[in-house]
């Protein structure tokens, strides 16, 4: 009868033992059909290019949703600025400026989840690294380069007798520019420029640093104004200037009109340019090209960038790693990544992308040349300078010294001795 009693409780055991399994696997899989939601913080057509990682993605992970919405770069950082303080009210994806990002590690180290276990650097162009990875971590995934080139009408350099292959040093560009200013004349009759100069912002200055190999600042947080480099980066900015061969603009509008206004023959700007000049000058098909930029010296480099973004992630969001699942997918399909380029500009900053068809094949626009080459063996070749979260502001003095240079003629090198003095009591550590 014991043995009755000890067998009968044995089997209502695993009797239980079956009927709780059963139970616990069907809650399991009632919570991998629950549906989740990303929220997602981005502008214009980066935005819109999410928008088409997240269908794909919804693909095979039917239970997800998404909540977009747009913004501008200002209102991003307004409510970025403000939620990281208290911790809450962030989307889970964010995207951020690649050149102000480390302003926010700096001041929120917590704000964003770890990636550096899911982006594998050796993928991605070293300078977008430079811009995510902080104290040996990486903070967000690269998006969006900005690899220069030089853009140029060939029917100006025709007129003028000028050959693209004989610009290999700025002082060729300048001599080259003086050519076209005496010979070409624009649609409305006015000489051509050789180029479009902001003579109140960095600009040329920044370019000029980056070939020598130098950024505003060194890894320690040293402002590097008075340097070798940044002292001969500035008299050839004021060489340039002086030559009389640019087109002054000031803010993004007139910038763009050099381009509507067919006022100038060459544009040393990022890859994401090709939209703009598609935009504004349709009628100009045919008559651009691109070459490398001119290099300080015969034997230097030619390589830097402008502009281009990352994408972080909120550290408290509740499902950190489908999360970081999506976010690697949006930026490492290199389908997606070949789409975005080709319908909104964005480059990708993800290697293996450059594989896909649209890379190799030759622009329309730009006379079937393939220019796409110019940026992809550029973009590999640009350094990871170290980042500061004082970049912005001191960005800002620097223009202000350049805008005393060109425009009332201070000395350079003593200008820049005192705004190194300058730069290092604000940002003294």
């Amino acid at each position: 009868m014991t043995k009755r009693i000890v067998s009968g409780l044995y089997i209502a055991a695993a009797v239980f033992m079956l009927f709780t399994g059963c139970s616990g696997k069907s809650a399991a899989g009632k919570a991998e059909t629950q549906t989740v939601t990303i929220s997602v913080w981005s502008w214009d057509v980066a935005l819109m290019q999410l928008q088409s990682a997240a269908e794909k993605f919804k693909q095979t992970h039917p239970n997800v949703e998404f909540e977009f919405e747009e913004m501008g770069t200002d209102q991003i950082y307004n409510k970025l600025s403000t939620s990281l303080a208290t911790g809450n009210g962030i989307a889970d994806v964010v995207s951020i400026e690649g050149d102000v990002f480390a302003g926010y590690v700096d001041k929120f180290p917590q704000g964003f989840l770890d990636l550096t276990d899911v982006v594998d650097e050796r993928n991605f162009l070293p300078v977008k690294i430079g811009e995510v990875k902080f104290n040996g971590k990486i903070h967000a995934f690269p998006w969006d380069a900005g690899p220069m080139g030089l853009f140029y009408r060939k029917d100006y350099f025709e007129q003028a007798g000028v050959k693209a292959s004989d610009i290999v040093t700025w002082s060729d560009f300048i001599v080259a520019g003086k050519k076209i200013s005496a010979v070409c004349k624009t649609p409305s009759g006015k000489a051509v420029k050789m180029l479009p100069i902001r003579p109140t912002k960095p600009s040329l200055y920044a370019v000029f640093c980056a070939e020598l190999g130098q950024s505003v600042f060194n890894a320690d947080g040293k402002p590097l104004v008075d340097t070798p480099q940044s002292l001969q980066a500035m008299h050839l900015f004021k060489e340039i200037y002086d030559a009389g061969i640019g087109q002054n603009y000031n803010g993004w509008d007139e910038y763009e009109g050099t381009v509507a206004n067919q006022t100038v023959a060459t544009i040393p700007e990022a890859v994401w340019m090709i939209g703009t000049i598609k935009d504004k000058a349709p009628d100009t098909a045919g008559k651009w090209g691109v070459i490398d930029l001119p290099k300080i010296s015969a034997g230097g480099s030619s390589s830097c960038a402008n502009g281009g973004s990352v994408v972080a992630i909120h550290a408290k969001t509740a499902v950190p790693d489908l999360v970081k699942e999506f976010v690697k997918f949006a930026m490492t399909d290199t389908a997606l990544q070949a789409g975005g380029f080709e319908k909104y500009g964005l480059y990708p900053s993800f290697i293996p992308s450059y594989s896909e068809p649209v890379f190799e094949q030759g622009d329309d626009f730009f006379g079937g040349d393939a220019i796409y080459n110019v940026f992809i063996e550029n973009g590999k070749k640009i350094p990871a300078f170290p980042q500061n979260p004082n970049i912005a502001e001191a960005n800002d003095m620097i223009g202000a010294a350049v805008s005393r240079i060109l425009l009332k003629n201070e000395d350079i090198d003593t200008t820049l001795i005192e705004l190194q003095r300058d730069l290092s009591t604000k940002f003294a550590r």
